[in-house]
C-alpha cells in the first residue's frame, strides 16, 4: 500500500482551530478516495465520497464566510467569488469522473484544490485575523 495522497502536517495549518479541523476532515476524505483507488475500488467509492465532500464543503465554506463577515475581512467578496466558482468547478469535474468512471480526474482536482485554496487562500484570512489581533 502507498503513502497517504495528501500528508497532513502542522504547516498545514493556518491558525483558526475550527478551520484546521474542517481542512483536517477534507483531506481525510480525499485520503480515503485515494485508500479505494489503491485497492482497485475507486470508481465504487467515487459517488459516496464525493457526496460527503459535497456536503461538507458547504459547512466549510459556511464557516469559512460567516468568520470572514465576522471579523471583517477586506477580501470577502473576492474569497466568495472563489468558493462559488470552487464549487461549479467541482461540479463540473465531479460529474466528469462519475460519467467516464474515472476517479483520478477527481483526485487530481482535490488535490490541486488542497494546494491552492486552503494552502493560499485561507491563509490570507488567518494573516488577517492575525494582523487585526484575533490571532
Amino acid at each position: 500500500m502507498k503513502d497517504l495522497y495528501i500528508v497532513w502536517s502542522k504547516d498545514n495549518e493556518i491558525g483558526i482551530p475550527i478551520i484546521d479541523e474542517q481542512h483536517r476532515v477534507a483531506v481525510g476524505t480525499i485520503n480515503s478516495l485515494f485508500y479505494f483507488m489503491q485497492m482497485k475500488r475507486g470508481v465504487a467509492a467515487l459517488r459516496p465520497t464525493l457526496n460527503v465532500l459535497e456536503q461538507y464543503t458547504k459547512i466549510h465554506f459556511e464557516t469559512e464566510e460567516e468568520l470572514m463577515k465576522l471579523h471583517g475581512f477586506r477580501d470577502l467578496d473576492a474569497h466568495l467569488l472563489l468558493h462559488r466558482d470552487l464549487q461549479s468547478q467541482a461540479h463540473e469535474i465531479l460529474h466528469e469522473g462519475i460519467v467516464n468512471n474515472d476517479a483520478t480526474i477527481v483526485l487530481n482536482f482535490l488535490k490541486e484544490w488542497w494546494l491552492d485554496h486552503i494552502n493560499k487562500q485561507d491563509r490570507k484570512f488567518a494573516e488577517h485575523l492575525r494582523h487585526t489581533g484575533v490571532l
